[in-house]
């Protein structure tokens, strides 16, 4: 587990509280509060508190009030924070194992990658995997990130030759960052509420992401040029600090994980639709969207193998086995 010290004023005041009865958990996500990621954290939020008669509130943070997903992280694993909407790249620097879930081009489509999220094998043995737990983390379900894809200042991409010398921001991930090294361009690790300036400056030329969040983001405003290669498909997540399970019943436990499930049923359904609205509005905002041919496309894939097969060596059951789900 990394080590992290919380302030004893600031564990008082982010810390879950309990007040006549009633507890009060804190969630905390980066996503904009009416992104479709969030409406799922409050369907999650609502379904917990009646469910339980109002002894369990969920409080819900959005725009990374309380820290970027990676500080996020650390504070979960502290109890500082109760719940934690993140997605798996920077939940991979501390449980590495969720790097077989998102290496590049690792999934045919958007079936196959729910059957391998969904697999008690694969998916949700890694949520509730002894390593999780002994990092601090305890998985509750998955939500659909969509397929990522690149975005340029005023660049039009359609080869990885194209990236070539292009700065580009990634999350804070081992993995992602190797990512843009093979492709030929100069990754730039940051924080996404930095993204926007670093584009609208040039520091960057470009970042790469989903459509729903690129449109959330008003990214269109200093990055319409889109390549729509969908190199990596990156499941978002819902997590509990262990801290925080261990001041819960049982009972209280296994209500939150049937309300996490069923959020991201609801949630999965809310994307589909969020990317085909989200597609129509770039359009409409005067986004370029730049659709590869399969050679292009194949041009990409053929680049990331040495990265898979690295990245891959020590995930390699959980990879096989996603591979045979095809």
């Amino acid at each position: 587990m990394k080590k992290w010290i919380m302030p004893l004023c600031l564990v008082a005041l982010f810390s879950s509280s309990v007040f006549a009865g009633q507890m009060t958990l804190r969630l905390t996500t980066n996503h904009t509060e009416d992104f479709v990621t969030s409406q799922a954290v409050r369907v999650f939020a609502d379904r917990v508190k009646e469910r339980t008669n109002g002894e369990i509130v969920v409080e819900c943070y959005y725009n990374a009030v309380l820290g970027e997903e990676k500080a996020a992280a650390e504070q979960t694993q502290f109890g500082a924070i109760d719940l934690l909407r993140i997605s798996i790249s920077p939940m991979s620097e501390f449980v590495p194992e969720f790097n077989g879930l998102q290496l590049p081009f690792l999934y045919a489509n958007a079936e196959h990658y729910w059957k391998a999220l969904d697999d008690p094998e694969i998916g949700l043995k890694l949520l509730r995997d002894q390593k999780a737990k002994d990092a601090g983390f305890y998985g509750l379900c998955y939500y659909d990130g969509g397929a990522r894809s690149f975005f340029f200042r005023n660049k039009m991409v359609r080869t990885p030759a194209d990236m070539a010398n292009l700065t580009i921001r990634v999350q804070e991930s081992s993995l992602m960052i190797g990512l843009i090294r093979i492709l030929g361009a100069n990754p730039t690790a940051m924080p996404s509420s930095d993204v926007y300036g670093a584009l609208q400056t040039g520091v960057i030329d470009g970042a790469e992401n989903n459509l729903p969040f690129y449109l959330s983001q008003s990214y269109p405003e200093v990055a319409p040029m889109i390549t729509l290669n969908e190199h990596t498909r990156v499941p978002d997540s819902l997590f509990m600090s262990m801290m925080t399970v261990n001041k819960l019943t049982p009972e209280q436990v296994k209500i939150i994980e049937e309300a996490a499930m069923e959020s991201s049923h609801w949630q999965r359904k809310a994307w589909a639709e969020e990317e085909i609205k989200a597609r129509q509005r770039c359009l409409e905002l005067g986004c370029t969207i730049t659709e590869l041919t399969l050679d292009e496309k194949r041009q990409f894939m053929d680049m990331v193998k040495p990265l898979n097969a690295r990245e891959g060596a020590a995930n390699i059951s959980i990879i096989e086995a996603i591979g045979k789900l095809m």
